[in-house]
């Protein structure tokens, strides 16, 4: 074997092992005693969302607020046909470990969805028009 064969064969190796990490394993090149033991990745059913309301805390960032405010307005305009129920879970989902200004941003959002849908005035209100507005 040429130097310039061990060196090409070199090359080769590490691409596939770029490959393999690029693919998303954990370890691109695995021994005979790691490739016994089974994977202890496990595979969630479904979404699981808190229904519980997370409090804002820390001091409110007003960019962030109204950034989460227009997320907010935009997820609940593309979902216009779907219960308010499932919104309001989509919503409250997506708050789970985000900082506290995007969470009362996202939440200010809530709390006009369930007064609008309580008077039943959901189709009516258009709360795209709000994404600016002062609460």
């Amino acid at each position: 074997m040429s130097h310039r064969d061990v060196s090409q064969a070199a090359m080769e190796i590490i691409e596939s092992m770029g490959l393999k990490r690029g693919r998303g394993r954990v370890n691109s090149v695995v021994s005979r005693s790691a490739a016994k033991v089974p994977a202890t990745h496990t595979i969630t059913e479904g979404i699981k969302t808190s229904v519980v309301a997370v409090p804002a805390s820390g001091p409110i960032n007003r960019l962030m607020y109204l950034e989460a405010r227009s997320w907010a307005v935009d997820l609940v305009a593309s979902l216009r046909g779907s219960p308010v129920e499932v919104v309001v879970e989509r919503l409250t989902g997506s708050i789970v470990g985000r900082p506290g200004s995007y969470v009362a941003g996202v939440q200010s959002v809530i709390t006009e969805l369930k007064s609008a849908a309580a008077t039943g005035q959901r189709d009516s209100q258009n709360l795209t028009r709000q994404v600016g507005s002062k609460v």
